[in-house]
């Protein structure tokens, strides 16, 4: 018998819980059992935490030491958290992979007892690690992707919103699917599902990030938790806290998250800073209370007191009065404030009074996806605001200016993480996922020369069409920097295909290089002849991928999930390939058929495709950019 001890915690149970179901799945055994202290004569593997593992911050950042000998030792970590990584390093370290969320995403091999013997010491690269919801998702997938995190060395989760119902309804009513049946879901249904949520980040101690967007439109009672267009009446006094934008106080293009408030009015921040207090009363246990302004361009109050001072410099002044009222209330929530569309452009009159509560967090939404951080050289300094017209940063270096900008400007240095979006948009602008996973790769290593401290990522969960390769690759990358694309790269392809994955990355690799990630991702229908031919190229690699998964063998129920994805994924690239070249070509008619016959086969495999593959988020992009409906 192996005893997993640990004390009475519950993210230590669930460790030891995990630790005891992986290891007598390789033992083919049911030898191992979560004790709370070691029997007589009994080999015992103990868990626990132990602060003193040289971490800067033992509760935020994750380090452990594990010392097994044939199934007996130790795995400590610096915080519950870092006992539960620790445990799936562990596993790792004695050939376990974890190749996408879901029990069909675990491979686990055959081991003795006496394989189990791991020496491993590790501290994290990156304080801050983990993904952002995004998409269409349905509870199961929101659950499964979590308990996937820790797995792969991720170590947080951002829940969107007061509440995450607008990426629930959008799979559970199944938008842009006519095939499929909507299903029931109302508030009481949202509410049993988060709550489900977040217990299951409770249970592993993950950070959890919550809302961001909203700020700007709930504390005045305008309901803002999507970006769908509304027609309100919005009573007077209402009115007269939104921003005024050409003259008039609306909601900006009828969207309660795109629409900021007079910030000059202290009724507005007050009311803001209210409702704050009130969400976390309501809701405790979170780590990181995002407070962000609204989520849109050229939107702040031109009134003339708003006049007096940048956007940003109102946004300082807010979180500071914030700050006030938390620390008064005797609230320690760590806020992360935005540098994104105006507030790239850095404050000129005001500093914070308590740095230690804010993080900072930049979050370059225009910069292109073909380039890494890594390929530029600084830039000069952001050009002059000026309010509601300063045009928004489109180039890395003009991005990278601006958070140099802001990092000057203020005095003290901020706890900071990039919130990024290649798995958001531009990864379907690479139906291949090995140019976004080499772009990964270099922006990470450019992270420490940046001044930030790791990435949140702004995601479909659903990315694991046709590979999960960037997730894995961002996990293991955040985990541990000196890790290279091509490492990392190996690892996956054999653990999600078998002795088959080097020839199938290899082809991934040459489907990556037929496309062009910005086309996509900018999505303007330009036409460029000299792409089209390049993606025409696809076409002969989707009959590789074919002859490919026809031969494939392998005995691991995982790796036969991989390649029964596989065998679908030819069709997807023709498709895709057809539509896209024809954008290229110019051919808008041909285009728009090709964009329909490929939407038509992702709702009729949507059943098959839904734990890999966001249905709704790609054809919710290209409606909004090439194949407006």
């Amino acid at each position: 018998m192996i005893a997993v001890v640990c004390e009475n915690h519950p993210t230590l149970l669930f460790a030891a819980r995990e630790l005891c179901r992986l290891v007598n799945r390789m033992t083919g055994t049911l030898d191992a059992n979560v004790m709370f202290q070691t029997p007589d004569g009994a080999d015992a593997i103990l868990l626990e935490i132990n602060p003193a593992l040289g971490t800067p911050d033992p509760a935020l950042d994750d380090a452990f030491d594990i010392q097994l000998n044939a199934a007996v030792g130790k795995i400590s970590g610096s915080n519950p958290r870092a006992v539960l990584l620790g445990v799936y390093a562990a596993c790792r370290a004695v050939g376990c992979r974890f190749i996408r969320p879901g029990t069909m995403g675990e491979v686990v091999p055959h081991r003795t007892k006496e394989d189990l013997s791991v020496s491993l010491h590790q501290a994290a690269s990156f304080r801050h690690r983990g993904a952002v919801i995004e998409g269409a998702d349905s509870v199961e997938n929101v659950l499964d992707f979590i308990n996937w995190l820790p797995k792969v060395g991720y170590n947080s989760f951002f829940t969107q919103f007061m509440s995450i119902s607008n990426f629930l309804r959008n799979w559970y009513c199944h938008i842009h699917n006519p095939l499929l049946p909507a299903e029931p879901f109302d508030e009481t249904i949202c509410q049993q599902y988060e709550a489900q949520i977040w217990a299951a980040l409770r249970q592993r101690s993950l950070l959890h990030h919550a809302v961001g967007h909203g700020w700007t439109c709930e504390p005045v009672g305008i309901q803002g938790r999507g970006w769908d267009e509304v027609e309100l009446e919005i009573p007077p006094e209402t009115e007269a806290l939104l921003a005024m934008v050409d003259g008039k106080r609306q909601l900006f293009h009828k969207i309660p998250a795109l629409t900021n408030l007079c910030y000059s009015n202290p009724i507005a921040r007050g009311k803001i800073c209210d409702f704050v207090v009130e969400y976390l009363r309501a809701h405790p246990g979170i780590d990181y209370l995002n407070f962000w302004l609204a989520d849109s361009i050229h939107s702040f109050c031109e009134c003339e007191n708003c006049r007096g001072q940048s956007p940003s410099d109102w946004y300082l002044l807010l979180l500071n009065q914030l700050d006030e009222r938390l620390t008064a209330e005797g609230l320690d929530t760590r806020l992360v404030f935005l540098i994104y569309y105006d507030l790239l452009f850095p404050p000129k009159m005001q500093q914070f009074k308590n740095p230690d509560r804010f993080v900072l967090m930049f979050a370059p939404i225009s910069r292109p996806f073909s380039h890494s951080f890594a390929d530029f050289q600084p830039a000069p300094p952001p050009e002059e605001f000026q309010l509601n017209q300063t045009p928004i940063p489109q180039s890395i270096e003009e991005n990278l200016a601006c958070l140099k900008a802001w990092q000057q400007t203020l005095k003290t240095k901020q706890d900071s993480f990039d919130f990024d979006y290649h798995l958001g948009r531009a990864h379907y602008g690479d139906p291949g996922y090995c140019a976004i996973s080499r772009i990964l790769d270099r922006d990470i290593d450019q992270l420490p020369q940046l001044g930030l401290n790791g990435i949140l990522s702004c995601q479909e969960l659903r990315a694991f069409f046709p590979t999960g390769l960037p997730n894995y690759l961002m996990a293991a990358k955040l985990w541990d920097s000196s890790r290279g694309y091509e490492e990392i790269a190996q690892e996956y392809f054999t653990a999600a295909f078998g002795a088959q994955g080097g020839a199938m990355h290899q082809l991934l690799e040459e489907v990556s290089r037929c496309f062009e990630t910005d086309y996509w991702f900018r999505g303007k229908a330009l036409k460029n002849p000299e792409l089209a031919a390049r993606m025409k190229n696809a076409l002969t690699l989707a009959d590789r991928i074919d002859d490919l998964c026809r031969c494939a063998q392998t005995d691991k129920p995982p790796q036969q999930l991989s390649w029964q994805y596989m065998t679908l994924y030819g069709r997807y690239l023709r498709l895709y390939t057809k539509a896209m070249a024809a954008v290229a070509e110019g051919q808008q008619e041909e285009a728009a058929a090709a964009w329909k016959e490929f939407c038509t086969f992702l709702r009729t495999y949507e059943t098959v495709l839904q734990p890999v593959m966001d249905v709704f988020r790609i054809q919710e992009i290209a409606r909004h950019t090439f194949f407006p409906s």
